[in-house]
């Protein structure tokens, strides 16, 4: 009689804990379903292999319009081409040559025309007329955007320094006259490039330029925003 009570309590305990766990497991089996219905990356178009829009042994032909915001005495609004080839997806040597002749004055060099007697507006500032550039790139960072699962467009970012000559109207030393002259200058910058098509991007950009006047330091930044035109693969 014993041992059939051993038994029944045996059997009965067993039940009692398959009952208990059950619906434990089947919550926890729920639980990793929900997770992965909202976690799960296999249905986001993955980036893997080679890019859609590969820039590689390519030549890029940029049309840039900008601002140049930060000189005490003219508002510029520099218009730049850019002959860019790249070596690899991230490595790239680019040309660039700019216009600076459109310009306005600001409100100091306005307001010192107005009141000021002593020395002429226009012989305290650097009016710069154009530039020329030789730039390195480096791009190393190649991506896509997505918004669940629909593929918005891919992009690239990189930096680039360079050195050139910028031609300006400069002041002489003692402030009484002012004559063309070139000056060497550093540039360095960084960029964005919106891919909409294979040969086609628009690109935006943020850098500044730095070259000795005779009488200053003179550190133009630019915003600029533009459209490439990438030709085919050589």
């Amino acid at each position: 009689m014993r041992t059939m009570k051993t038994i029944f309590a045996s059997i009965l305990s067993i039940s009692l804990f398959a009952l208990a766990f059950c619906p434990a497991v089947s919550f926890a089996d729920q639980l990793d379903d929900d997770l992965n219905a909202q976690w799960t990356t296999r249905d986001i178009p993955a980036m893997t292999g080679n890019q859609l829009f590969t820039t590689a042994r390519r030549f890029e032909i940029a049309l840039n319009f900008g601002v140049i915001p930060t000189d005490d005495y003219y508002n510029y609004f520099p218009i730049s081409v850019d002959v860019h080839y790249r070596f690899t997806q991230m490595w790239g040597l680019a040309l660039r040559g700019s216009l600076l002749m459109l310009h306005s004055d600001t409100t100091l060099s306005e307001f010192m025309g107005k009141h000021q007697s002593a020395i002429e507006p226009e012989l305290l500032g650097d009016e710069q007329r154009g530039d020329l550039t030789l730039m390195a790139t480096f791009h190393p960072v190649y991506g896509k955007s997505t918004v669940e699962t629909t593929n918005l467009g891919r992009f690239d970012w990189g930096i680039f320094a360079g050195i050139g000559l910028v031609i300006s109207n400069s002041a002489d030393k003692s402030r009484t006259s002012r004559e063309i002259k070139a000056h060497a200058q550093g540039i360095f910058g960084t960029d964005l490039h919106i891919f909409f098509l294979d040969w086609l991007a628009l690109r935006l950009e943020a850098s500044f330029r730095f070259y000795h006047a005779p009488t200053q330091w003179v550190v133009p930044c630019t915003l600029s925003v533009g459209v490439s035109f990438l030709l085919p693969e050589i």
